[in-house]
């Protein structure tokens, strides 16, 4: 089977590594096109990636299109796949557009599945969402959530939960950076060096991501095993609450989930 790519950016180069690297797709052949050159060429020398001189190569030679340009240009893109053959699968992983966007711009019966990841792909940590079209068939969803777990994570979901789980599994990634950044600057200020810091604010992060999720405890019952009476741990916790913390990430959420909704007009 041929797996084309559409636009071979962050997301695109893991997910390819992914399939690449997983042994679960050997004796595949793998293709893309990119604005940039370079990218294309790189892939090929790493990857063994065949290049295509445009989109709609792309899609003439690949059973699945996957495609992975950004949602503002889905516009120039579509019109290139518009002599799609039948049979073909399109995987698209562009924020904000719904299925039935594509599904109306490409050739009648053509089956979607709409992807989003995020870019914890990159050393195969992923959180995807998944959900097929009214054309996809469980087989080509089942072959997606192949591809994709070879990065990470896939959960299947409605797609009326997409612009939420955008926020939480996408963008969230963003937040916690930000996060991470601050726990390891305030760490610096308190005297640490800046590489000790930094290291010692993703274990705590990552640890504590893994307990929540092994333990299978709510996250404030395990907040309240760290916070002593009277200690110094819940001093931090009342400032953080007392600083609006809890409801900064929320509204950030909501901006997410609504700059999506606007996407998908």
């Amino acid at each position: 089977m041929q797996y084309g790519f559409i636009g071979l950016g962050n997301m695109a180069s893991a997910i390819l590594r992914g399939m690449c690297r997983s042994g679960k797709f050997t004796g595949d052949v793998f293709c893309g096109c990119n604005r940039s050159e370079g990218k294309t060429l790189a892939l090929q020398r790493e990857l063994g990636l065949v290049p295509t001189a445009s989109a709609g190569e792309t899609a003439r030679v690949s059973d699945v299109v996957v495609l992975c340009v950004k949602p503002q240009m889905m516009p120039d893109v579509l019109p290139g796949l518009a002599a799609l053959a039948p049979g073909k699968l399109v995987v698209t992983i562009a924020a904000g557009k719904t299925l039935s966007y594509y599904e109306s711009a490409l050739p009648a019966g053509t089956a979607v599945v709409r992807v989003m990841p995020n870019i914890n792909a990159r050393v195969l940590a992923a959180a995807s969402g998944l959900c097929g079209g009214k054309n996809a068939s469980r087989e080509q969803v089942a072959l997606v959530r192949r591809m994709f777990e070879t990065v990470g994570t896939v959960y299947e979901l409605p797609e009326s939960q997409f612009s939420a789980f955008s926020a939480l599994g996408g963008a969230s990634g963003a937040f916690i950076h930000l996060y991470i950044d601050a726990l390891a600057s305030a760490g610096v200020k308190a005297g640490l060096p800046r590489a000790l810091a930094q290291d010692v604010a993703c274990q705590a992060v990552l640890g504590s991501a893994k307990l929540t999720l092994e333990s299978g405890e709510h996250p404030i019952a395990l907040c309240d095993q760290v916070c002593s009476p009277g200690g110094t741990t819940i001093e931090g916790v009342h400032t953080l609450k007392r600083l609006g913390f809890e409801s900064a990430v929320q509204q950030a959420v909501d901006a997410v989930i609504e700059k999506d909704r606007m996407l998908s007009k």
